[in-house]
């Protein structure tokens, strides 16, 4: 009888992040955005990528759930790269990372990233969830093939805060989001990171993004928890 191997969608996501190694544009602080090479076919993996949100529970606790069209791929300087439910060092994290996107095959799309935390201050009591670290927007793929996005008019609507889950709250989730169009001539941050300015807990990026009509293409996530536990 012969075994058939189906690969996780952390496996997918370490086999095409090999090849991300190359082509890393210098923006002068900037997030870099550099070509994504498929080591196979971008359904393969995004099949794979909604199957492991939901095993995750980021869908539904972060977002509902939705076909991925975009494959999203983000390594911090130290080398450390985000692997869809591996496991970080938060100090490995604290510096603002790069980010390569395969597009979905529209050139003139903007797309707008986002990194946020359902678990805040843990998975247990998420009294300020979700919190946002991260927004940027105005993110443009120079043509609809797989090749760099000019980050030259990228603009940062809140700055990267990195994790920093606090002590004895287990491990959180730590997810970036990729959105594509809608009014981002219009956007604004949340009026503060806690809840994303919401009244309720567990409400976040996904009440924000709707306000400004952003359609939810990709997502990437890893794991992280304070030293003492």
């Amino acid at each position: 009888m012969f075994t058939v191997f189906r690969p996780t969608a952390s496996i997918l996501f370490k086999s095409s992040s090999s090849l991300l190694k190359k082509a890393v544009i210098p923006t002068s602080g900037k997030p870099r955005i550099a070509p994504l090479v498929r080591s196979m076919p971008l359904m393969t993996i995004n099949q794979s990528l909604r199957g492991t949100l939901k095993e995750h529970q980021i869908i539904p606790d972060v977002v509902d759930d939705f076909t991925p069209t975009a494959l999203l791929s983000v390594e911090y300087p130290k080398g450390k790269t985000v692997s869809l439910g591996n496991t970080l060092d938060p100090d490995a994290t604290q510096e603002q990372p790069f980010i390569r996107i395969a597009p979905d095959g529209d050139g003139a799309a903007t797309y707008t990233a986002v990194l946020t935390d359902p678990d805040a201050p843990s998975r247990d009591d998420p009294k300020w969830s979700e919190f946002c670290h991260w927004i940027i927007t105005g993110l443009k793929a120079e043509s609809a093939m797989e090749v760099s996005v000019d980050v030259s008019k990228a603009k940062q609507i809140v700055k990267y805060m990195g994790p920093a889950p606090p002590e004895k709250t287990g491990k959180h989730r730590y997810v970036f989001l990729l959105y594509k169009d809608g009014k981002t001539g219009e956007m604004e941050g949340p009026k503060e990171r806690k809840k994303w300015g919401n009244e309720e807990q567990r409400h976040g990026v996904s009440q924000w993004a709707a306000k400004y009509d952003l359609k939810l293409v990709g997502a990437n996530f890893f794991f992280a928890q304070n030293k003492e536990q």
